[in-house]
């Protein structure tokens, strides 16, 4: 094998006079080197600890216009891989000596890290695609054809004829190393925590909580779950060690300056990280994904794959809550069966109550559209400007739904000077409201402020006490009458 290595050595008459004027040619230069007593040269040789032999050649000049020398080095290992230790150690020695001598050694070419890149690159190549091979793997026996449906049985077999389906195999190799790890390290929430702060609210005693119901809200990564029982490995310890992994990638992705040590490293940590991936495969038939969680561990597949994705799902998430909000606002919640309806069917029965219109209606379902290619369909991909938009839009909606019925007639009786009529009402919410009013939309005010008024029966729906019932067709808010 053949090792080149090459350094310029720049020597600053202001930096180091002596050195400067004592080192001003090649025998001199040679001489400085053999200072150190396992350094022999030999014409175009150098010895080191009398042991190995390595080519040896130097060149110097001034620079022009300054007061500067350099020497230019070139030392090469021709020999079997076992030198290689001894012709790392002379380097070092060489920079040592010319370190404390006051010159600046500057790197030109350097065969030993190239030498160490590539022995490091196939064993961070081939952990990376165990990786792959786990999340892949996982989430097709787990989740299944949940994360590759696209919106209708149709579709599916006719992306399956397009070959689309290799494209989705391949999905997972478009993402970055340090990426791969959050898939199963990073940790992410399942419950709603408004929930939480909920429970603690109407706790009076610590006897009222139940620790069980309260560790549900605890943020945990796709390892602990569904991993940390059959690998006898935490995440925290695999997460730190693919971070350390990353950085070291990362100097043999960039041409850094790899060295034996930063080899060695990656071998201990390939091999530490790469037994419990194994382990992790060799034992999917235990793990189980219960049917109730695969959408969203599919949602947190989906929000590692850009920025942009998880900054949509995570906007995604104060969406469905505001979706049941407003319909628990209009008592049309039916219980326990309504966390198991879908954003669009709740999308459907406000519009069907006309709380929302149909403008509304059109826009909401547009972005479950996008939301359900973007988690289940890999074989989609949305570019960064293209998901941004879908926020925007996905923010506007949001302040729309936010903006209730409520809202609108507290709006307009503050402007009304908190009590009106009927007529004045319905008189100003339609010249000022920023919604497509449906045909019903009368029905929706009078509704809304029954449901708001303790003055009524309906307000036993659980509505807020906002209004007064001031006689027949008027009303006042209550915070100003």
């Amino acid at each position: 094998m053949k090792l080149v290595t090459e350094y310029l050595i720049i020597i600053e008459k202001e930096a180091s006079e002596a050195f400067y004027a004592l080192c001003d040619n090649v025998g001199e230069f040679t001489k400085l080197l053999q200072t150190d007593l396992d350094i022999q040269v030999e014409g175009l040789f150098i010895n080191y600890k009398r042991a190995t032999k390595f080519a040896y050649e130097v060149k110097t000049n001034k620079i022009e216009g300054k007061n500067q020398r350099f020497f230019h080095l070139k030392v090469t290992l021709d020999g079997e891989e076992n030198n290689i230790e001894d012709y790392t150690s002379l380097l070092r020695s060489i920079r040592g000596i010319v370190h404390r001598a006051g010159g600046q050694p500057e790197t030109l070419w350097d065969d030993v890290s190239l030498y160490y890149s590539y022995k490091a690159y196939p064993l961070i190549h081939k952990l990376e695609n165990l990786m792959r091979k786990l999340i892949t793997y996982f989430m097709l026996t787990n989740v299944g054809k949940e994360w590759v449906a696209e919106t209708s049985p149709t579709v599916v077999r006719e992306a399956i004829d397009k070959s689309k389906r290799k494209q989705y195999l391949d999905v997972l190799h478009q993402i970055d190393f340090s990426h791969l790890g959050d898939f199963l390290f990073k940790a992410y929430q399942t419950r709603d925590v408004s929930k939480l702060y909920e429970t603690l609210d109407n706790a009076r005693k610590l006897e009222d909580l139940n620790l069980d119901d309260l560790k549900i809200f605890v943020a945990k990564s796709n390892w602990e779950r569904y991993f940390s029982k059959v690998v006898a490995c935490s995440d925290e310890y695999l997460n730190k060690r693919w971070k350390q992994l990353y950085d070291l990638r990362c100097m043999v992705a960039h041409n850094a300056l790899v060295g034996k040590s930063d080899f060695d490293q990656i071998v201990q940590l390939v091999g530490e990280v790469e037994e419990h991936l194994q382990t992790a495969i060799d034992n999917l038939d235990k793990v189980h994904v219960p049917k109730e969680d695969r959408e969203q561990v599919a949602e947190n597949v989906a929000s590692n794959l850009s920025a942009s994705y998880g900054d949509f799902l995570q906007l995604w998430k104060s969406f469905e809550i505001a979706l049941m909000s407003v319909v628990s606002d209009w008592g049309l919640s039916d219980g326990l069966q309504q966390k198991h309806r879908s954003p669009a069917q709740l999308l459907q029965l406000l519009s069907t109550k006309e709380i929302i219109d149909n403008h509304l209606l059109q826009d909401g379902f547009e972005l479950v559209q996008f939301r359900n290619r973007l988690v289940h369909d890999a074989s989609s991909s949305f570019s960064e400007q293209e998901t941004r938009n879908y926020i925007m839009r996905l923010e506007e909606f949001l302040r729309a739904l936010k903006r209730s019925w409520k809202d609108e007639v507290v709006v307009a009786l503050r402007a009304l000077g908190g009590e009106a009529s009927l007529s004045e009402i319905y008189d100003f919410i339609e010249n000022n409201s920023i919604r497509n009013l449906p045909e019903t939309w009368k029905a929706t005010v009078r509704y809304t402020l029954q449901l708001n008024s303790s003055d009524t029966e309906t307000f036993k729906r659980g509505g807020e006490d906002l209004f007064r019932h001031l006689g027949k067709g008027r009303w006042g808010l209550k915070e100003m009458t």
